[in-house]
């Protein structure tokens, strides 16, 4: 309804009207307040309406929360990523070895005449020891499409850290741990204090999970290892270490 239609003379006045533009008499407004409640609509479509509303601004909330967290997650996996690519900070490694002292020959000797006195190693000539071993022809280090290029020792009161470089496709991998080591019934045993792989720290109780970067560190040194586990005690000082062959 677009007038309202005087029942006296039939004008047709506007809707806002209440009295005849024409003759002053008072209109009858009750068609035009129902058309207008018809046209309303009822509790049921407004709360459905409502309803859907809200609902379409949960679902953008819910893509744009889930985009978020992705973007941040896929952020944080990256920046770890590229941490664990990072070099560690180690000392560059020497172009030459002076002096790599015979540890085996010496381990091997000092058991079988059960010597009582410890035989003493410092990290240098640990460290040279350990780089002739690797550069033995039937060395396990560059065997594999992940060789091992470096061992590299440090000694504290109490514990060993190892670290390691091995190259994957021409790019250098470096990882490493920190143990608590003793000889236990013939069998050394070893428990980490954390480690590393390039520049992001994982905590002891996560390094099981990187253990398969060392397994190939533990097969090259298997000959050390065992002529290790012969002995009566292993003790670690600050840059050096003893080895004490059973009495």
């Amino acid at each position: 309804m677009n007038s309202l239609v005087c029942p006296e003379c039939q004008h047709a006045n506007e809707t806002e009207r209440i009295y005849c533009h024409n003759c002053g008499a008072r209109l009858d407004r009750s068609k035009l307040l129902t058309e207008k409640a018809a046209h309303a609509p009822t509790e049921v479509q407004e709360r459905k309406h409502l309803q859907k509303l809200f609902s379409r601004k949960g679902d953008r909330m819910l893509r744009a929360g889930t985009k978020f967290l992705k973007t941040v997650l896929g952020a944080v996996v990256c920046a770890t990523i590229i941490v664990a690519l990072l070099p560690p900070d180690l000392p560059p490694e020497p172009k030459n070895y002076s002096f790599a002292p015979m540890i085996n020959m010496d381990l091997t000797s000092a058991v079988s005449a059960h010597r009582t006195a410890a035989l003493v190693y410092n990290e240098e000539q640990v460290n040279s020891f350990i780089a002739l071993s690797l550069k033995r022809k039937d060395s396990p280090a560059k065997q594999g499409y992940f060789p091992l290029e470096r061992v590299l020792v440090k000694f504290d009161e109490g514990t060993c850290a190892i670290s390691t470089k091995r190259t994957l496709f021409g790019c250098s991998i470096y990882s490493g741990g920190s143990y608590r080591v003793s000889i236990d019934k013939g069998k050394i045993a070893a428990a980490s204090t954390g480690g590393f792989i390039g520049r992001l720290s994982i905590p002891a109780q996560l390094m099981k999970l990187a253990s398969p970067l060392m397994e190939k560190t533990w097969a090259t040194l298997a000959r050390e290892r065992n002529s290790v586990e012969r002995l009566a005690a292993i003790e670690f000082h600050p840059q050096s270490v003893s080895l004490i062959a059973a009495r």
